[in-house]
């Protein structure tokens, strides 16, 4: 599929969707002003039949318009809903319409609340915040898919599950319509609607449901509260009728004093029930409907069925458990009735009973609960590498396995970078204790060269395809050292935060696991005379212990390694191309060093005078 292919795919589904959300908040319109009209009429028959006019006609014109009232009003809720659910299409259909025109730096899921994190190569290779790998993958609308894709990215796959995932990937890849399906239910957890505006919100956080469905304690265990629950609403309601044919209210008020005084008795666990649970905090309605969709998965693929065989583990169809469930919140909900809910729970005893149910509910579903929203999560996950799939066919799924080189990649690119300028470069790292010495010029495309190398091993371990025509490396443990920050409030200068990262790389090669490492100009903080032995020193004992990776760096010095180590060095090199005071790039790879720099150029074309020689 091309690029224009691609794009105009999107702003068809979306130009539909919007079409849809206009002709259905006509219809919304057209219904309100009908409810209207039966409203009034059914007001006017009621005064009508009061005042003593034809009442059989009254009585009759009362009733149809009340019923039609009512129909209506169930109508327009549907159609609200539907009016909604093509908002929330259209949404979908615009994000991914700005992920294929490169646009994905304005999406608000952009991770940054994993980023900053001690994590040791996240920031260095962008993988979460503003214009990082995850804004450019990220589907995911609850916090268990914003987990999950985080956990991908930064915990490398077993080469067994990475070829899992990836025919999972590839199975999802063209199921568009069933993808943005499942997007569009995840993100009615974060969608909000606000005078015509759809607007965002972040994803709720259900970790006091979670708590509340571990817990085995509550009104069940309470035999007085349950039995009596039963018994006295019918004994209050008798004595109202006995007090309402102008008998003694004595019944009615003894009774109702003895609910108040189980109201009491059961007030803390009704609480806590209707915090964890309540929709109006959680907005759980939305996760039926998608593990309804991961039940229904007919694609070929272990890991899809894994999906569905884990949600079938407690024994309960999660979509209808969750259906139930929302049954009984919309119970509760009467609680945000001000003026019928005390009424209503005095006579009827409603939030014990409403807790009750909630807790019986929690009996049979509850611990498989956080189960099947970490399934939830996953297919999520997977759904956004499937988006990356679908929308970059020159992408390769690359071949990880323990007998593969670290690091052979034909044409690879920077995903982040757009289509129009991004340059692709063969890299080879063939055996293990091997590295690249990438030098050149400032601003000639060594530091990207080292984060492309690098999201290629995190996507690849995470099950994605790469930015490449072909990649095939050995699982490894990823260490980098590209941006170093310093940090006053813990009293780390730059060198120091620096050579700490360095003792990380370094320490790695100790474990089972091969390493591959990414250093930018290494040591950069210090005299260039120490500079050069710390480096050497650090590169030679990399490679000794068997790691593979690229050092990019301007000192030449560094290419001065121990005889033995030499040839496991490969020198390559970028450089501009200076005409009528103006320098270029063509971030082309070439063998060998470069032969000079361009510290002095940048100066002078700066508009420092500064002499070249």
């Amino acid at each position: 599929m091309t690029f224009a292919e691609l794009t105009a795919l999107y702003e068809a589904r979306l130009a539909r969707a919007r079409a849809e959300a206009e002709r259905l908040a006509a219809l919304s319109r057209r219904v309100s002003n009908f409810r209207g009209l039966s409203f009034a009429v059914a007001v006017g028959g009621a005064l009508s039949l009061a005042f003593g006019r034809s009442p059989a006609v009254s009585t009759a014109v009362a009733l149809l318009a009340l019923l039609a009232f009512l129909g209506l009003v169930v109508w327009h809720s549907r159609v609200l809903e539907r009016e909604s659910a093509a908002a929330r299409r259209a949404t979908v259909s615009s994000d991914a319409l700005a992920r294929a025109r490169e646009e994905f730096r304005a999406l608000p899921q952009d991770g940054r609340r994993f980023a900053g994190a001690e994590h040791p190569y996240a920031d260095d290779l962008d993988l979460f915040g503003p214009s990082s790998l995850f804004q450019r993958l990220s589907v995911t609308h609850t916090r268990f898919g914003e987990d999950a894709l985080a956990r991908m990215l930064t915990v490398p796959a077993a080469p067994l599950e990475v070829k899992r995932r990836q025919a999972a990937v590839r199975a999802l890849a063209p199921a568009l319509d069933l993808r943005q399906e499942f997007e569009t239910h995840g993100f009615t957890l974060v969608h909000d609607e606000q005078k015509g505006e759809t607007k965002r919100r972040p994803p709720p956080e259900p970790q006091a449901l979670f708590d509340w469905a571990r817990e085995t304690t509550g009104l069940l265990s309470d035999r007085l509260v349950v039995v009596a629950s039963r018994v006295l609403p019918a004994v209050t309601l008798a004595g109202l009728v006995v007090w309402m044919q102008g008998h003694t209210p004595l019944v009615f008020f003894g009774s109702a004093l003895l609910q108040a005084a189980l109201l009491n008795r059961a007030s803390t666990p009704c609480r806590r029930a209707f915090a964890a649970c309540s929709s109006s905090q959680g907005a759980f309605q939305s996760y039926g409907p998608m593990l309804r969709a991961i039940e229904n998965l007919e694609l070929d693929a272990e890991l899809l069925r894994e999906l569905r065989t884990r949600l079938a583990t407690g024994g309960h169809e999660p979509s209808a458990v969750m259906a139930e469930f929302e049954r009984i919140l919309g119970w509760a909900d009467l609680r945000y009735n001000g003026l019928v809910y005390p009424i209503v729970n005095i006579l009827t005893l409603w939030d014990i009973h409403c807790t009750i149910a909630l807790e019986r509910w929690r009996k049979r579903a509850g611990a498989a609960l956080e189960g099947w929203f970490a399934v939830i999560g996953d297919m999520e996950a997977l759904s956004s590498l499937a988006g990356l799939a679908h929308d970059e066919p020159d992408f390769a799924f690359p071949e990880v396995d323990a007998h593969e080189p670290p690091f052979v990649a034909e044409a690879l690119g920077h995903p982040l970078i757009p289509r129009s300028g991004r340059v692709r470069n063969d890299v080879a790292l063939e055996t293990p204790g091997s590295a690249l010495l990438v030098t050149g010029s400032n601003m000639s495309g060594k530091s990207t060269l080292l984060r492309a190398m690098g999201l290629a091993a995190v996507m690849a371990q995470a099950g994605a395809p790469v930015c490449a025509r072909r990649l095939r490396l050995a699982p490894a443990v990823i260490r980098t050292s590209l941006r170093i920050s310093d940090s006053l409030e813990r009293g780390v200068s730059h060198f120091y935060a620096e050579v700490k990262k360095l003792k990380l790389t370094l320490d790695a090669t100790t474990g089972e696991e091969r390493v591959f490492f990414l250093l930018d100009e290494i040591l950069h903080g210090t005299n260039s005379r120490e500079r050069q032995v710390g480096a050497r020193w650090l590169l030679a004992e990399l490679l000794r212990r068997g790691a593979a990776g690229a050092v990019s760096t301007h000192d030449e010095e560094l290419c001065r390694l121990p005889p033995e180590l030499m040839p496991r060095v490969r020198l390559v090199h970028f450089r501009e191309t200076i005409k009528d005071d103006k320098m270029t790039f063509d971030y082309l790879l070439r063998a060998g060093p470069v032969k000079a720099g361009n510290a002095l150029r940048v100066m002078r074309l700066a508009g420092l005078d500064v002499p070249l020689e």
